[in-house]
């Protein structure tokens, strides 16, 4: 169901951890809002229910919105008193201010509630469905039109339906209803049913064997998609998913049992020009996500394997928004599993892929069922388009670099297409060392912003207000890979300090990050060489690049200060003529080898930047000792142990 970025420098750029190369040169400003993302993701100040908002539709830049309420207030922080709202609220699409439409959908006994909200084509008359036996008074039976231009229910609309209506569609002159029902008019319909714009019951039939949900009709007008518990229709093999003719009901595509798991349901479907998108819940499954499917043939385009179950989609130019209590989306190289019950309830995919893009604001899960966000709808006002949900929520996302929601904010929600207003997270885990003489590198972690996935760093050296080199990267929350920046342009023994910002595409700017100092480059290092002679099965370790007469050059193991430096200690080779076997120690007494050859330098005895272990490994079989920064020591049988740290 549709709800409607200079200095004279070596730089080296990195970006460590995620697969995400970026190359020296010239690089691409970030867009507003990373592309194709087409809303913020800063919440707009919105009345809010007292309950549930199960279902909502648009026209005319109004929004209306159904489900289980009594009343409706102000946006927290904001004064004014509350309103009566039963069961249904129109509201301004961009002030998000309710209008002067009151409708009140009532029954005698029991809990009436709104479940199905829809607009026909003409934009003049809005359908609801729900547990409800009057509107504003008026008699009906879980199913009404209200004329929207007065705001009153159309009183030659009523067509008798037993239960709750949870669907509804509109198209060609006729309503599609779906639901808890099993009789229309007083004749059997289980569970789908098709009645006329003056509520005479039509001759389409589509029975199915447990409860339909979700309800939509083909932008061609030829077949309507429905979705539910079902695992018949019209007594065919059909699980949680069908596609029949809009004027029979007869089946054009089943979708048997397999093809979604047996716990699947479907709760809400819709459509674009080239594919229709479900949402659908599935306990103990992976059917939990969403599945884009083709119109053409009615073939699977993709389907997600995202864990918590999804309660609607909205399609908007090119991009299928969702709300659902998503906690692992590892299956797509999205955020795993949350932790301490955590969710993820508002997400964004390409129609054609299921790779999550960089729009992630959130809600919570709220009251009811605890599962946050219910419905979705699409409204345009003065040139700017939103993006309505309703849910059972009662807090979202305050600002643009809270993780999660931490804003009081109830039932209701919206996002524009513009302007983009909330600023990226301050760089975290700055920090600046220096391992080669006249080089700093500069590293940090990554920001986030939930509606710019590609963002611009700008880094400042010692308080100037001009950066010394810009580079974009991509990240999400979930995914904040390491950049590095070298600079070069720095003088031996001076002290640096280095501040980095993010800039979105908007150009909203985080503050400067924290202060990362160096109190002096790197002294000189030098470069040790293992070499090799086959005659002796001796190997060697010299700073030598000509191997000192050795035959055979294995290569280059790494970089060590040439001079003491904080953190090293002195690097020895020493010599035992008895077997011919050369021996590189910290030890200055050679470990009881009787010729020291002398320092070769000195040797980090912690980790630093650019810097991997260096192991000292031994072959008992012909006596002799190999150095490497292979952790399995290249096949010798003994690893002496770890001598440092050696940069690369």
């Amino acid at each position: 169901m549709r709800r409607s970025r200079g200095l004279t420098a070596a730089l080296v750029l990195s970006l460590v951890g995620a697969g995400i190369g970026i190359s020296a040169g010239v690089m691409p400003k970030a867009s507003a809002m990373t592309p194709p993302v087409g809303f913020t993701a800063d919440n707009l100040p919105t009345w809010q229910t007292n309950g549930i908002v199960w279902a909502m539709a648009q026209a005319n830049g109004v929004v209306f919105a159904g489900g289980t309420f009594s009343a409706v207030r102000p946006p927290a922080g904001t004064a004014g008193p509350e309103r009566k709202a039963v069961n249904f609220v129109a509201l301004d699409a961009a002030t998000g201010k309710p209008t002067s439409c009151d409708l009140s959908f009532t029954i005698r006994a029991g809990t009436a509630t709104v479940r199905a909200l829809a607009v026909s084509k003409d934009k003049k008359t809005l359908y609801a469905g729900g547990r409800f036996g009057a509107v504003n008074g008026v008699g009906v039976s879980n199913v009404a039109a209200i004329d929207i231009a007065t705001c009153r229910p159309k009183t030659s609309f009523r067509p008798v339906v037993n239960a709750t209506v949870r669907a509804l569609a509109v198209a060609n002159g006729s309503i599609y209803l779906g639901g808890d029902f099993t009789s229309v008019a007083g004749q059997a319909h289980r569970y789908f049913a098709s009645v006329t714009t003056s509520g005479a019951l039509r001759p389409w039939k589509a029975d199915a064997d447990e409860t339909g949900r979700a309800i939509e009709v083909t932008p061609d007008g030829e077949n309507v998609l429905l979705g539910g518990d079902f695992f018949r229709i019209n007594d065919a093999d059909s699980h949680a998913l069908a596609v029949v003719n809009s004027n029979r009901g007869s089946l054009t595509k089943n979708y048997p049992l397999g093809f979604f798991a047996a716990s699947t349901v479907v709760k809400d479907i819709t459509t674009d020009a080239s594919g229709f998108y479900t949402a659908s819940e599935a306990v103990g499954s992976q059917d939990e996500g969403r599945s884009a499917i083709n119109l053409s043939d009615f073939r699977q385009r993709w389907r997600d394997p995202c864990k918590g179950a999804t309660q609607a989609v909205e399609v908007y130019k090119g991009v299928v928004y969702s709300g659902s209590h998503a906690h692992d989306c590892s299956g797509i190289d999205g955020f795993p599993e949350q932790a301490n019950g955590l969710r993820q309830h508002l997400l964004a995919q390409s129609v054609n892929a299921p790779a999550l893009l960089g729009w992630t604001p959130d809600t919570n899960n709220g009251l009811g069922e605890g599962v946050g966000p219910r419905a979705m709808t699409t409204a345009s006002k003065n040139g700017i388009d939103y993006m309505w949900v309703g849910g059972e929520f009662t807090k979202v996302t305050g600002t643009s670099t809270s993780i999660y929601a931490d804003k009081p904010q109830q039932g209701l929600t919206r996002f524009a297409s513009g302007p983009d207003t909330g600023a990226p997270s301050v760089p975290q885990e700055v920090s600046a060392s220096s391992t080669r003489p006249g080089e700093v590198d500069v590293r940090w972690k990554s920001s986030f912003d939930h509606d710019d996935s590609k963002l611009t760093y700008r880094v400042y050296r010692n308080g100037s207000s001009t950066p010394i080199h810009t580079v974009t990267g991509s990240s999400m929350y979930w995914k904040r890979p390491q950049l590095t920046f070298t600079d070069t342009n720095v003088a031996p023994g001076s002290p640096y300090t280095y501040r980095i910002t993010a800039t979105d595409g908007s150009r909203n700017t985080s503050a400067l990050s924290a202060p990362a100092t160096v109190s002096g480059t790197a002294t000189a290092h030098v470069a040790l060489h293992r070499c090799y002679n086959p005659d002796n099965g001796d190997h060697l370790t010299t700073t030598n690049p000509n191997c000192e007469g050795y035959p055979n050059k294995d290569g280059r193991l790494g970089h060590i200060p040439a001079q003491q430096a904080p953190g090293t200690v002195a690097l020895y080779r020493c010599y035992n003529p008895g077997n011919g076997d050369h021996l590189t120690t910290t030890n200055p007494n050679c470990e009881g080898y009787p010729n020291k050859d002398g320092r070769l330098g000195f040797i980090y005895t912690t980790q630093v930047g650019g810097s991997v272990p260096l192991y000292r490994c031994y072959n008992p079989g012909n006596g002799d000792h190999l150095d490497t920064t292979n952790p399995n020591c290249e096949g010798y049988p003994n690893k002496d142990g770890r001598l440092g740290y050696v940069i690369l």
